[in-house]
């Protein structure tokens, strides 16, 4: 079955549309389910202290009014109930500068509340929760080197650099955690985006990882490997700052990045499962190809 969600955004910038992702409004059968983050909500308030006021109220009237209508149906989406996928899609019109609806996509689950829950932490409340976390290593570069790159030390090539010209129209040298072969390529880039770095940094790292997979497909074609069984991964994990923009990346990565770009997003948690795969693959040098 068909679920639609709308994600709820908080717009810091009008002019820039940059914008953090709040909440979230879902249809699945024929229940309805929201959930907005407190702690994103309060974030706005560093933001553009003088919207929270008007966020505030403008949420409380959401709840209101949705809240109202549900305890007065009963039964949920009855013939004469407007909450239906027209509804999200006509809320997805509605903006008062810095309250924004998503245009509703649509996914193939079912949802309860527990696993509406579970889909809101992933998506929205994530990063926000990761604040009060007690991780036993914060440093990002030390997890990646111990659960990624030191098992597979002498295994595959990591931390190796892919040099222009190399591959069919790479015009960029660019370096990877980590690449191995074996009827399959693995490649995988870890980019740290609760790093110092600026963001346009950020933004050129995942811009120019698209393009070099693509090349490494197209590398992978030429030497009778199947391309479409490639496995590239981008490891990225919750950002716990308070810069907008790069919760602003981390949302779009979230969101789009299983869908829409030519790698898998994973965080550093899951890089034990992608050395496993590879050792399992009996994966070998990819430097041995050249």
């Amino acid at each position: 079955m068909k679920s639609f969600y709308s994600i709820i955004r908080y717009v810091n910038n009008s002019v820039t549309n940059e914008n953090l992702a709040i909440g979230i409004i879902m249809i699945s059968g024929n229940r309805l389910m929201y959930k907005f983050s407190k702690e994103k909500i309060a974030l706005t308030s560093k933001l553009n202290g003088k919207n929270s006021k008007l966020l505030e109220y403008a949420i409380e009237n959401i709840r209101f009014g949705i809240d109202q209508d549900l305890k007065n149906s009963k039964f949920l989406f009855e013939t004469e109930h407007h909450y239906n996928l027209d509804f999200l899609n006509s809320i997805s019109i509605y903006s008062n500068n810095f309250l924004q609806f998503d245009q509703p996509k649509a996914i193939d689950m079912d949802f309860d509340d527990q696993s509406f829950i579970s889909f809101f932490d992933r998506f929205i409340d994530i990063a926000a929760k990761t604040r009060h976390e007690n991780r036993e290593d914060r440093s990002f570069v030390r997890k990646v080197n111990a659960k990624f790159i030191n098992p597979l030390k002498n295994i595959i090539d990591t931390n190796y650099r892919v040099k222009k010209g190399t591959l069919p129209k790479l015009f960029f040298d660019y370096t990877l955690d980590g690449i191995g072969v074996n009827g399959v390529i693995y490649s995988v880039k870890s980019v740290d985006i609760n790093s110092d770095k600026a963001i346009d940094s950020l933004r050129r790292d995942i811009s120019e990882l698209e393009s070099l997979n693509l090349r490494l497909d197209r590398f992978a074609e030429d030497r009778d490997i199947d391309a479409d069984k490639n496995e590239h991964y981008l490891v990225v994990d919750p950002y716990i700052g308070d810069k907008h923009s790069h919760h602003d990346l981390y949302n779009l990565l979230i969101e789009n990045g299983n869908y829409n770009f030519p790698y898998k997003i994973i965080d550093t948690s899951q890089l034990p499962i992608v050395v496993e795969k590879i050792e399992k693959a009996k994966a070998q040098k990819f430097s041995t190809l050249f």
